[in-house]
């Protein structure tokens, strides 16, 4: 049986790879979120954004679960301000969710992580590989902050039969922005589908472990 904690389980990428996972024998899927994925799943109730809630997760994770196979850190909250009118708020939710909870919940687990050799897989974006977009500051920057985070982890594990993969996905056909911003995306057809990239995600993790796909960008081809 192998066991795949995975954050933002309950709706897009997450979701979506969840559910391809559970097509296959002996998955199980702990989904670390604040709404109960509508899918067969070990469900803890998780708010990213405050500590106790991702201790007393942890806590649970360790006291039930002897073994895990991976950590998915999928979450992601997006943020789209002018410049003069970002707010502190937003901020904070952004970072604790896009950055702080992913750390936190790798140096909670990672007694746990080391003595399963499980891999870590961050979610990140190709906008942290690049300037960004204007308007768009603080998601840039919290994913510029998970690939520094995945390089630090390749760096801390190297001694331990643990894979740490960064894989920077770019505009994916989810409701994700639209959540946010309350607008439908224009010519959905033309972004990337979120169990295309569930497939590759799948696809990485089941590799043998002396092949560690440290990063990885997958661009949406726009046709100019």
């Amino acid at each position: 049986m192998k066991t795949i904690i995975l954050t933002g389980a309950s709706d897009g990428l997450g979701k979506e790879f969840a559910l391809k996972y559970l097509k296959e024998k002996d998955i199980n899927i702990i989904a670390l979120c604040r709404t109960k994925p509508n899918y067969e799943c070990d469900f803890i109730k998780t708010d990213l954004t405050d500590e106790k809630s991702i201790e007393n997760t942890c806590n649970i994770i360790k006291e039930k679960y002897k073994k895990i196979d991976a950590l998915i850190n999928c979450a992601g909250l997006p943020g789209v301000q002018k410049l003069e009118e970002v707010t502190y708020d937003v901020l904070d939710d952004l970072m604790k969710v896009n950055v702080l909870a992913p750390i936190y919940l790798v140096t909670q687990l990672i007694t746990l992580i080391k003595e399963s050799e499980a891999d870590i897989l961050n979610v990140g974006s190709t906008i942290g590989t690049k300037a960004g977009y204007t308007d768009q500051i603080a998601y840039t920057t919290s994913k510029w902050a998970i690939r520094g985070t995945s390089y630090n982890l390749q760096l801390e594990l190297k001694k331990y039969n643990c894979r740490v993969i960064q894989f920077n996905v770019g505009g994916m056909n989810t409701r994700m922005h639209t959540k946010w911003t309350g607008k439908e995306i224009e010519h959905p057809e033309e972004w990337m589908n979120p169990a295309d990239i569930a497939d590759l995600m799948i696809h990485i993790l089941k590799l043998p472990k002396m092949i560690e796909v440290s990063e990885i960008t997958i661009n949406r081809k726009v046709v100019v």
